[in-house]
């Protein structure tokens, strides 16, 4: 009779239990940690086989017959980067199954395979000691065939045992998501490169707090969200969903403070009343219906201090020249430094409550008005910017000035109609009650058409109020985030302002969610544009064109797969069906650190409480 493996197959759990123990107390815990390692393909995995060579010349790794002519207990390791993708995976899986089961999921399964998997016909280093006198003939390939099989034959055992627990209907939650995970894997399509709802944890779409922003579903019906603290960015054509999907459910269930760039009105209609009754009082600022409109005078938060007078005003005298993307930017240069004198002449000469636009614009017809603000520069002593621009101005030729002052009052068409005059009249509200702890929604509208024609406006508002809010003191960690919806944005042309929230909003709790029909608009708005999409902390793509080659693009980004079957590799999706309907109501979010995901369009309309809400109830 030959000696008992009893002690060894003891050992053999012991060393499965310190094993489990090193990737984290429970399975949730351990399915990140193995995950983690099999991404990171640095660590050495070992395993221990107990064998039995019986007497008729069999070879078992079972290790619970005492019977034989002779036992051999050896620990077989391999350092992941020197598998290859198909034996890696696979060894992957069945330490999810082990895992799941705490160590007592079919051990026999679990052994064998995981150390037909190690030493890979030799591939894998192997220590051995038998524990009865006198070796057999066998060498160490011999029994490692017989007792575990082949790489090809692990495989397939996996693959068939994968196929049985595929077909129980009552399987264990934790066995299923693995099942789930094993096929999508093995499949070739390349669905283990998506993000699953149960990979969240510990991504860029972990839970950090209570002020989420809800992107889509997931094919289980688990909510995908973003709760960071960096800014967003949706790309999709028009009639693709994303007000619906995206801005809609968002601003009816966001209990923050908001600012909404509203270019058709639909969103002040669906939502205001909801926020207006659950969140905080509501401004709605349209300058073209003055009568149902909150007045607004960016002139009221220019500051009037020396240190801050210029600085102010050429802020503004930047947002209300739109750039015209002209080779030679010399008039509109000069018409922003005359602007910037004019703002800073009305708001240095008279109180907040006291700066009509008027005041302003009578400045660029020149004039009584022209020479009015040439000696209140000279007389602001203690600004000295203005004062060296009282001398610059004043001295300048007279053919000059008056294409520098046509070139102003051509720009600033969108402030001279006596509607705008009327909603400019007054600040119904600051720019800073939105930290006031009140939760006002501020939602700035104009109709599609008339986007062009009001762009300064628009721009002012926009800048101003992303100005005021990334100035000044940092507000406190557990303050609420303040919201920004900017539908449309990249047709207000280059906004500095814009720019510098999507460096900084995150120290000034601003929470940047852009929307355009296309990256083109981007690169067309922004000379950096590339960059700006790449420093937002999530990026939203629906229905991706081939024409404009965005198709092609996110397929090239999204990456390559390997097959687990062949080892060859693919694209996770090609960019045909990417433009196509396979994907027309699926949603593709990136961000960084984490696997893409794609996640359903879930319509507002198509929620019944959503729904509820946008009909004002």
């Amino acid at each position: 009779m030959a000696l008992t493996p009893a002690p060894y197959v003891a050992q053999q759990r012991l060393m499965n239990a310190s094993w489990l123990a090193s990737l984290g107390p429970d399975h949730a815990q351990r399915v990140r940690s193995i995950n983690a390692i099999y991404d990171e393909r640095r660590a050495t995995i070992r395993a221990m086989g107990v064998v039995t060579i019986n007497l008729n010349g069999s070879v078992t790794y079972s290790g619970t017959s005492a019977f034989g002519l002779a036992h051999l207990s050896l620990v077989v390791s391999r350092n992941l980067a020197g598998m290859d993708n198909r034996e890696r995976e696979y060894l992957r899986i069945i330490e999810l199954l082990n895992s799941a089961g705490d160590g007592n999921y079919n051990t026999n399964f679990y052994n064998a395979e995981k150390v037909a998997l190690l030493y890979a016909d030799g591939k894998g280093a192997c220590s051995e000691e038998w524990f009865k006198p006198g070796k057999t003939s066998f060498t160490d390939k011999e029994v490692m065939a017989r007792a575990f099989g082949t790489v090809d034959q692990a495989i397939n055992e996996i693959q068939q045992h994968i196929a049985q627990l595929d077909q129980n209907t009552t399987l264990h939650p934790a066995y299923r998501a693995i099942v789930d995970e094993a096929k999508s894997r093995i499949n070739p399509s390349g669905g283990g490169a998506w993000l699953k709802s149960s990979e969240v944890a510990g991504t860029a779409f972990a839970d950090k707090g209570p002020y989420k922003l809800y992107i889509g579903s997931f094919e289980d019906g688990s909510m995908l969200s973003y709760s960071g603290d960096g800014s967003m960015v949706t790309i999709a054509p028009p009639g693709s969903g994303k007000t619906q999907c995206n801005v809609f459910p968002n601003l009816l269930v966001w209990q923050g403070p908001a600012i909404v760039l509203d270019v058709s009105g639909d969103l002040y209609e669906h939502t205001a009343a909801w926020r207006a009754a659950n969140v905080g009082p509501v401004y709605k600022f349209d300058p073209l219906e003055p009568e149902d409109s909150n007045k607004y005078n960016p002139l009221t938060f220019v500051r009037q201090e020396p240190d801050y007078i210029w600085e102010d005003s050429r802020l503004l005298a930047e947002m209300m020249i739109v750039p015209s993307g002209a080779a030679d930017p010399f008039w509109e240069n000069e018409a922003r430094t005359v602007l910037t004198a004019a703002i800073a002449h009305v708001c240095y000469s008279h109180p907040p409550a006291e700066r009509p636009m008027s005041a302003v614009l009578d400045v660029l017809f020149g004039g009584e008005a022209w020479d009015d603000m040439i000696l209140g520069l000279k007389m602001a002593i203690d600004v000295h910017v203005m004062t060296q621009h009282a001398n610059s101005l004043s001295s300048m030729n007279e053919k000059t000035l008056s294409s520098v002052l046509q070139t102003a009052r051509s720009s600033l068409g969108a402030w001279t109609g006596e509607r705008v005059a009327r909603a400019t009249a007054r600040s119904d509200w600051d720019p800073l009650d939105l930290r006031s702890g009140t939760n006002p929604t501020i939602y700035i509208s104009v109709q599609p058409n008339q986007v062009e024609t009001y762009l300064s406006l628009l721009r002012v508002f926009i800048g101003q109020h992303i100005r005021v809010l990334t100035g000044g003191r940092v507000p406190p960690r557990d303050a609420p985030p303040i919201l920004l919806m900017l539908d449309e944005l990249p047709r207000l042309r280059y906004m500095s302002p814009v720019d510098e929230a999507l460096n900084i909003g995150r120290k000034y709790n601003l929470r940047l969610w852009m929307f355009a029909q296309s990256v083109g608009q981007f690169q067309v708005a922004y000379p950096n544009g590339d960059g700006m999409l790449g420093s937002c902390a999530v990026r939203i793509f629906m229905n991706p064109s081939g024409a404009d080659g965005l198709a092609e693009r996110l397929s090239e980004e999204l990456g390559y797969v390997d097959s687990l079957n062949d080892n060859s590799r693919k694209r996770l999706v090609d960019a045909a069906d990417l433009a196509g309907p396979s994907y027309k109501d699926k949603q593709l979010v990136l961000a960084a650190g984490t696997k893409p995901a794609m996640v359903r369009k879930d319509f507002a309309f198509a929620n019944p409480e959503l729904a509820r809400r946008m009909n004002g109830q």
